[in-house]
């Protein structure tokens, strides 16, 4: 076995609503809202395609996803050559770091940010290189002093999960003329909430640096978590190395077309986007709102300094979040949710004043 891996903690993802309940003896309805999940679900389409999609259930699904890949091609003028496939964000992830990465390479990054970049390092035995977040934010400037011709790939999140803020179009332009040849991946699984007027318009930014890899996925503002499909787009030259390390059938028939369908749909799109924008200034307008980071996800981060204490208190009010590091995130639920959800903020925080 690899040494490396021993270092390695297994993926949590919290226990489930009903062990919550048992744990805890509360009878009253738990709010899931520790995965960032698209709470008005995906697009009603969605459902009529998988109906029609069950009849070809006893066949492998279509290797390459050619259909998909065609649809995002056309919606984002790009070449379907240039669009790789996964099983969600993570296994994305997981093919460029196996691609790319050699053992004793360095990877660049920031410290609180998605774990797999990290976790993929590892199991490669390469070196991760980070610089703090500034106000929730990776900070640009600081990351390509950390550069060296160690550095095999950079990641960025953009916005910052978990914390949920974004750099501009004009602080990545600059980190990109800068760093050079090495690769750098532009995570934007959140890209569809963001409603900020600055943020970057990468698809753009791809034709002028060639170094970047861009990652989206249908699991968050398309509402097809439980699908787990994803997909990055990049240079066509890279993108056929990428396909040397796909497992076959990666992605399953049901997503293929639930992610077609899911993108086609625009219009509902749209609407989840001006929800969620909506609910979530009131998150900003609160008598809390100093405690929050500024976002532009389906999230909010609320800092402070005993994340246990303000997850249980949340807990007890029949609400899962997720606690780490310096304070606690959450999604922001629907605007009935987050009458119950904000009441009760208020609540903790003037017991704590």
């Amino acid at each position: 076995m690899k040494k490396q891996l021993a270092s390695l903690n297994i993926y949590s993802p919290g226990k489930t609503a009903e062990e919550i309940q048992r744990d805890l003896n509360i009878k009253s309805e738990m709010m899931k809202l520790s995965s960032n999940e698209n709470v008005y679900g995906p697009s009603p389409e969605v459902e009529k395609t998988l109906q029609a999609a069950i009849q070809n259930i006893h066949e492998y699904p279509d290797a390459a996803g050619t259909d998909l890949k065609q649809a995002i091609s056309r919606f984002y003028q790009v070449p379907s050559e240039a669009v790789l496939l996964g099983a969600g964000l993570d296994e994305v992830i997981q093919m460029l770091s196996r691609a790319i990465l050699k053992p004793g390479d360095e990877i660049v990054t920031s410290e609180q940010t998605f774990v797999q970049y990290s976790h993929h390092a590892v199991i490669e035995d390469c070196t991760i290189v980070t610089a703090p977040l500034t106000n929730g934010k990776f900070d640009l400037k600081a990351l390509l002093g950390q550069v060296t011709d160690k550095t095999a790939l950079v990641w960025l999140c953009n916005p910052n999960n978990p914390t949920g803020n974004y750099f501009s179009e004009e602080e990545l332009t600059a980190f990109l003329s800068e760093v050079g040849d090495v690769p750098v991946v532009l995570d934007e699984a959140y890209a569809e909430y963001v409603t900020a007027e600055n943020y970057p318009d990468s698809l753009k930014l791809r034709d002028q640096f060639e170094n970047i890899i861009i990652l989206r996925t249908f699991s968050k503002a398309y509402g097809l978590a439980s699908l787990r499909i994803g997909y990055a787009i990049s240079s066509d030259k890279w993108t056929d190395l990428w396909h040397r390390v796909k497992l076959p059938f990666n992605v399953t028939t049901f997503s293929l077309k639930a992610a077609e369908a899911a993108l086609a749909d625009q219009d509902y799109l749209k609407r989840i986007v001006t929800q969620n924008a909506t609910e979530r200034a009131r998150y900003y307008a609160s008598e809390f709102k100093n405690h929050l980071l500024p976002s532009e996800t389906n999230f909010v981060f609320i800092q402070v300094d005993d994340a246990s204490q303000l997850n249980d208190f949340l807990l007890r009010k029949g609400i899962i979040a997720r606690p780490v590091p310096g304070g606690v995130r959450l999604t922001i639920g629907t605007r009935d949710q987050n009458d119950v959800i904000i009441e009760v903020l208020n609540e903790y925080f003037k017991e704590e004043a």
